[in-house]
């Protein structure tokens, strides 16, 4: 690299200094999106193309407790998501021994991977995340997964106030509306996240 930053997409995937990060891909939320078929292929490929390099797969998988132990806002959060007026009114989700917590059909993490449970949107809070990274010495990271608008966009986020660098691949991404992933996909792009296709990533990744 001949900055003291990256400036060309391949200085940010420098092995050594890159993770791949696959972003809630479990049947509740990736398995709702409407785009999941086209997320698989590209899905698969990035992981393929990581492990044959031995660049650190992460996955996150989101799993909430009891109803009484959210905090506030996500309970805002989830009165949106399930359509009530009122707290009393939200149904348990995304716990335990559900399905909706169980990864999708074909999208098992290897035993090599790192597998980090959370119940926020940013991997990084009350998670072993950010240590894992630092150990692993890695700068960037490559975000595929559901949802664009909410978690990949808060981890690029959350990753760049703490010193990391993100590159979403956007054909590897998605939401549960077309509206909500290119709404977050131009903010990105016109930030300082580097939005990226899966052959683009494979392509330095060879």
């Amino acid at each position: 690299m001949s900055h003291s930053i990256p400036i060309r997409l391949e200085d940010f995937l420098l092995k050594g200094q890159v993770a791949l990060l696959m972003w809630d891909m479990q049947n509740g939320l990736a398995g709702k999106s409407i785009n999941i078929e086209n997320i698989k292929p590209n899905a698969h490929r990035l992981i393929q193309a990581a492990d044959a390099l031995k660049i650190p797969v992460f996955w996150s998988r989101h799993v909430l407790p009891p109803l009484d132990l959210i905090s506030g806002p996500f309970k805002l959060f989830l009165m949106k998501k399930q359509k009530v007026s009122d707290p009393s009114h939200l149904a348990e989700t995304m716990r335990e021994g559900g399905e909706d917590v169980e990864f999708l059909e074909g999208f098992k993490p290897a035993a090599h991977h790192i597998v980090i449970e959370k119940s926020q949107p940013s991997l990084f809070v009350d998670t072993s995340f950010d240590l894992r990274l630092k150990t692993l010495g890695v700068k960037t990271l490559v975000i595929a997964g559901v949802a664009t608008d909410i978690g990949v966009e808060f981890n690029c986020r959350h990753a760049a106030a703490l010193g990391y660098y993100s590159v979403v691949v956007e054909d590897a991404c998605g939401s549960y509306t077309q509206e909500a992933h290119d709404r977050s996909i131009d903010f990105l792009r016109s930030w300082i996240t580097q939005v990226v296709s899966t052959q683009e990533v494979l392509d330095h990744w060879r």
